[in-house]
């Protein structure tokens, strides 16, 4: 009798809190990159988690950290979509990496492959920076061979059909199954 195949899990989490957002958009497009055996799903919950204060982070955890913390847990690597926001990381992304990198001893995020997508109109090496935390909180930053995707370039009247989206999503989530990712 065969034995079922494995799933692989993959989160992907937008930075973004607009919904019509093209990086909210580009998180959902990567949804229909899903096969036989790879499961990507969509991560909730950004817009509810406070701003990360050590007084609340007790071991009493807040019903919405510990939602986001279950859903990293749940996933075997993550996609990290992030706006440009002045040469940087989204403010929602690094309060929910700042949540998720606690507790420091059981970080969801520790060992975790993790790539990501940069969505602006210029990187400014923003892409450096959110790999800089990524590699602070413990995760295993896998390399992407297009992490940056420019807003002058992609048709951003239809996302989800534009090929150079496509493209860079599909080298993402490729990148996050190869058997030995390659980290930076």
């Amino acid at each position: 009798m065969p034995q079922p195949q494995a799933v692989h899990r993959t989160l992907v989490l937008s930075g973004s809190l607009r919904t019509g957002s093209i990086t909210t958009q580009i998180a959902h497009a990567a949804l229909a990159h899903a096969r036989s055996g790879h499961e990507i799903v969509l991560g909730t919950g950004l817009d509810t988690l406070p701003l990360f204060n050590e007084d609340l982070d007790t071991d009493r955890v807040l019903p919405q950290v510990g939602s986001l913390r279950a859903q990293v847990h749940a996933a075997d690597s993550l996609l990290v979509v992030s706006p440009v926001n002045n040469a940087s990381i989204s403010a929602v992304l690094k309060n929910a990496l700042d949540w998720l990198s606690r507790p420091r001893d059981d970080s969801p995020l520790t060992a975790k492959p993790v790539t990501s997508l940069m969505i602006g109109y210029r990187s400014h090496g923003a892409e450096h920076h959110l790999n800089a935390v990524l590699r602070a909180t413990g995760a295993a930053v896998v390399t992407s061979p297009l992490p940056m995707l420019g807003l002058r370039t992609i048709d951003q009247r239809d996302i989800s059909r534009d090929p150079r989206v496509n493209t860079a999503v599909d080298h993402a989530l490729n990148s996050l199954l190869r058997p030995d990712p390659v980290t930076a």
